[in-house]
């Protein structure tokens, strides 16, 4: 099916999207990745490895409190089945919701593991600020995603990364940073872009007696919707990040340290996956089922060939940048990276993939598949952590990541009635364009050049 010439300009519009947002990863990994380094040098091995198994408990309470809103909220909203202000206003008492559960959990919690977390340096009862607030935090995105109001998502994205590195610099020309305070910090970062994000969607929109008070009937209806994803969404968190726990049983604190570092240098290649995959969802999910068939293998296959050179200059770097960026003790980080790097080449093209599977109403589907994925996550860890340690846990994930994309293809294929392959090979015609952009951007160079005669008038 050819494109109309009505879609022509919306997939201009997708291309500026997701150029827009790409940059926003671009910007927010590079905070991200100052962030690494301060707290890699600041707490060591030990400490990272604390700061990574707690940051992956709250993040799971978080996605599992949520209840599946901001899944029904990408959804409804992109739908138009309900309105913002009654979406916002239900989605707000989930928070204080999460808020009151949280603080329980804390409570009963405080007696058995109170006294040795704190030994660890972790306060404990930041859980009770952290749960909600980047609970709150991810369903502001998720409001802003499906408005397709990219920049406004965007600044609310790339504000919380600024604000965590503000105050670790603060905390080290205060006197250090220890586990405590990156905790604290880290707690807090998502307080001023919780604030922007719902000043950008409207203040008006926030019913406060909804708010205080739900309206059940449609809480029942984003739970319902959202309950066939979000299990799904868990499951995949789980799938990114147990064989951290399970690093954590067989290489201690030290090892999850050292594999989080590797980790974070090879999601640097997701840049181009996530912006296509934000931009996508809203964009698919409107569409008909037929344009949306045809547009996900267009993107899905330039997304994976793209990554794939990522993949290749970060495999051919990282043995000379990680040393030196983060110390020789993140030295064994390196052959991690390099058995990390097929699975992440791989994911890149199943976030395309999992992005039109949830537009044509089958969330279900990719919790399906994400089940069959951590079940050869946990299969692989046990096999390989014990016996090869950080590497094995990274070899682990990549035979996941490519059990799901394997997945993700034959679910496409049932769903369009498209071939497979149209989703991973690069063609004449994909090959041609890329010449023309680089023809293009050369040419554009050579013109805004000045020729020597005008360099030496203007001398």
């Amino acid at each position: 099916m050819g494109m109309t010439r009505h879609g022509a300009p919306a997939l201009l519009k997708s291309l500026r999207d997701i150029n827009l947002v790409f940059v926003t990863y671009v910007a927010g990994y590079l905070l991200a990745f100052v962030l690494q380094i301060l707290v890699a040098r600041g707490l060591g091995t030990q400490g990272r490895g604390t700061y990574e198994i707690v940051l992956l408990s709250v993040s799971l309470a978080q996605a599992t409190l949520s209840m599946g809103v901001g899944v029904a909220v990408l959804y409804y909203l992109s739908k138009r089945t309900y309105s913002l202000r009654e979406l916002l206003s239900n989605s707000q008492w989930v928070v204080l919701a999460s808020t009151v559960l949280s603080g329980l959990f804390v409570l009963i919690a405080a007696p058995t593991f109170g006294s040795k977390l704190l030994a660890e340096g972790v306060p404990y009862w930041v859980f009770i600020l952290s749960v909600p607030l980047f609970l709150d935090f991810n369903l502001l995105i998720a409001f802003l995603q499906a408005e397709n109001r990219f920049l406004a998502m965007n600044s609310v994205i790339l504000l919380q990364p600024v604000v965590m590195v503000a105050l670790l610099i603060a905390g080290v020309l205060g006197g250090g940073l220890t586990t405590t305070n990156v905790f604290i910090f880290w707690s807090l970062s998502p307080l001023v872009p919780v604030f922007l994000g719902l000043w950008l969607l409207g203040l008006r929109n926030l019913h406060l007696p909804t708010v205080l008070w739900p309206r059940w009937s449609l809480l029942r209806e984003q739970v319902r919707f959202g309950i066939q994803g979000q299990p799904g969404n868990i499951l995949q968190l789980l799938n990114y990040r147990i064989d951290k726990y399970v690093a954590l049983i067989f290489v201690g604190r030290d090892g999850v340290g050292i594999y989080a570092i590797a980790v974070g240098v090879t999601e640097s290649i997701w840049f181009i996956a996530n912006a296509v995959a934000v931009v996508l969802v809203p964009r698919l999910t409107r569409a008909h089922s037929d344009e949306a068939a045809e547009l996900t293998p267009l993107f899905c296959r330039h997304t994976l060939f793209l990554s794939l050179l990522g993949a290749a200059a970060c495999g051919v770097a990282s043995p000379v940048l990680l040393p030196l960026i983060f110390g020789s003790a993140y030295s064994p980080a390196v052959v991690a990276v390099w058995w990390l790097l097929p699975g992440t080449v791989a994911l890149a093209a199943t976030k395309v993939l999992s992005g039109y599977i949830f537009s044509q109403g089958k969330p279900l589907i990719n919790s399906y598949i994400t089940v069959a994925s951590l079940v050869v996550t946990v299969a692989a860890d046990l096999a390989l952590i014990p016996i090869f340690g950080v590497p094995g846990a990274a070899a682990a994930s990549s035979l996941a990541y490519t059990t799901s994309l394997v997945l993700s293809l034959a679910a496409y294929q049932r769903l369009s009635g498209r071939p497979a392959w149209r989703t991973l090979a690069i063609n004449a015609g994909d090959l041609r364009l890329y010449l023309l952009a680089a023809r293009f951007v050369l040419t554009r160079r050579s013109s805004t050049q000045p020729v020597a005669s005008d360099v030496e008038g203007g001398a």
